[in-house]
């Protein structure tokens, strides 16, 4: 993939569930280092927006580029996919895998193999708290520390773009601190982040960027902190869900 493209480009990308316009010509540039964060009610269209890029929904009409491949459109999508790492709103595990080797099956179908992938996996573990967790299979696992194996899985593979659909969803507040941390390092390394919320304050550390929706169409756009203020007026996006 060339490192010249964007890590997310999108033009005029629609969603129609019948005569329901989920998304309405959705247009995003994303850079390196860079978070955007959708914001809006429930039902305004940010999970079908982040869905739709990373090719879980498949759209009707517009493009989406990730480092400058089509998900949708491509054979596999294989190298859109390479790029992209998400964080569903439902964390999907392998019921029959513990957490340790959920990471490890990620890192070996990503093409992480060297001598120090233990040793990675032992400190992510250890910074989510996961540790003592980490022979558990997902049954075992409240819903917060689900959430945290997702976030685990996506981080311990390489990726240029990172998407998280309402993320702090089952996080308690020190958990949703980490998670900031976390993506703050993320952003200095280099990787473009996407991700959908209803905590707008959790946002407030990482996002540079802010999209309003409402009932699939853009309402407003434009630097995190002057967004959030807007929203916050016309009461565009909850504090909570």
């Amino acid at each position: 993939m060339s490192d010249d493209a964007l890590p997310l480009q999108v033009r005029g990308l629609t969603r129609r569930y019948g005569r329901l316009v989920g998304l309405d010509a959705f247009d995003l540039d994303l850079k390196r280092g860079q978070c955007v964060a959708l914001i809006g009610a429930n039902g305004s269209g940010k999970s079908t927006a982040v869905r739709t890029i990373s090719g879980l929904l498949e759209p009707s009409d517009g493009t989406v580029r990730i480092c400058g491949h089509d998900p949708h459109a491509e054979p596999d999508a294989e190298e859109a996919r390479a790029a992209l790492a998400l964080v569903p709103d439902a964390p999907l595990l392998y019921d029959d895998l513990t957490v340790r080797q959920h990471l490890a099956l990620v890192a070996l179908a990503h093409g992480v193999v060297d001598d120090d992938l233990d040793a990675r996996i032992d400190a992510l573990l250890l910074r989510l708290g996961l540790d003592h967790r980490a022979d558990f299979l997902p049954t075992e696992l409240s819903r917060g520390l689900k959430q945290k194996t997702g976030l685990a899985c996506a981080l311990i593979r390489p990726k240029r773009l990172l998407v998280l659909d309402e993320p702090v969803v089952g996080l308690d507040p020190p958990s949703q601190k980490l998670l900031v941390e976390l993506l703050l390092d993320a952003k200095a390394d280099g990787t473009a982040i996407l991700l959908t919320t209803h905590q707008m304050a959790f946002a407030d550390d990482v996002a540079d960027r802010a999209i309003v929706l409402g009932e699939g169409k853009v309402l407003d756009r434009g630097p995190w902190r002057e967004v959030r203020a807007r929203a916050a007026q016309r009461g565009w996006a909850p504090e909570h869900a």
